[in-house]
C-alpha cells in the first residue's frame, strides 16, 4: 500500500524477490480488490494517518483489518494497527489493542541509543532470530496479541504481534536477510495466516 510513508518500493522488491506477485496500492477500490494487504512505513505516525485520510485509506484499512482479511503491517504500518500513538497523541486504527510509546530515557531504563537502529534478536515461543530495527517509538500492545520480544539494553518491548489474520513487526523485514524474506514469503503464501510462529517461516 502507498501512502507516502517512503519504503513501499523497497517492500515491492523485498516481495518480488521471493516470487510474490505484488502491486502498489493506492486507492479504496485497490485496497478492496487485493487478496493481501501490506501496510509499510516510515517517518512519523502523525503525518502518515494525515496521509491515509487525505488519500481515502483509513477507513478502508481499518475495515480491512476488522474483517479479518490478511494485513501485515511493518515497522510505523505496525504501529498504526494499535489504538494510538504518543507521538503527536495520534489516532491509531485500533485493530489490535495496545499504544505505541516512546523509549524512557537512559535514567528511567530505557535504551542508550533512540532511535533503535541496526541488528537485534526477536525471540518468540518457538526460538529466536535476527531482524533490523529502525524506530524510536514501540509498541505497547495487549501482552495476548505479543508473539515475539526483543531486548535493547535490557529494555524489553514486543517486536511481533498478532491478531486474528493481522500480523505486525516492529522490525523491517525487507532489511531483515533470508529471515525476513522467509516472513514476507509466508505472508504471501498465506502461512501466516493461522498463527506466526518463527520456527515455521525462519
Amino acid at each position: 500500500m502507498d501512502f507516502g510513508s517512503g519504503n513501499t518500493r523497497s517492500v515491492l522488491r523485498a516481495l518480488a524477490a521471493v516470487g510474490a506477485e505484488a502491486c502498489l496500492v493506492t486507492s479504496p477500490a485497490g485496497i478492496r480488490a487485493a487478496e493481501r494487504l501490506v501496510l509499510p512505513g516510515v517517518g512519523a505516525a502523525p503525518s502518515a494517518v494525515e496521509e491515509l485520510m487525505a488519500r481515502g485509506l483509513w477507513e478502508p484499512v481499518r475495515r480491512w483489518g476488522a474483517d479479518g482479511r490478511p494485513l501485515l503491517g511493518l515497522c510505523l504500518g505496525a504501529q498504526l494497527l494499535l489504538d494510538g500513538s504518543d507521538e503527536g497523541d495520534t489516532p491509531g486504527l485500533g485493530l489490535i489493542a495496545g499504544r505505541c510509546r516512546a523509549f524512557p530515557s537512559v535514567a528511567d531504563g530505557g535504551p542508550r541509543q533512540v532511535p533503535h537502529i541496526g541488528w537485534n534478536e526477536v525471540r518468540t515461543d518457538s526460538g529466536a532470530f535476527d531482524a533490523y530495527f529502525v524506530h524510536g517509538y514501540w509498541l505497547d500492545a495487549d501482552p495476548a496479541a505479543v508473539t515475539g520480544w526483543t531486548d535493547v539494553d535490557g529494555f524489553r518491548f514486543p517486536s511481533l504481534v498478532r491478531s486474528g489474520s493481522m500480523t505486525g513487526t516492529q522490525f523491517h523485514p525487507e532489511k531483515s536477510g533470508p529471515t525476513g524474506r522467509a516472513l514476507l514469503s509466508a505472508f504471501a503464501a498465506g502461512a501466516l495466516d493461522a498463527r506466526v510462529e518463527a520456527a515455521t517461516w525462519s
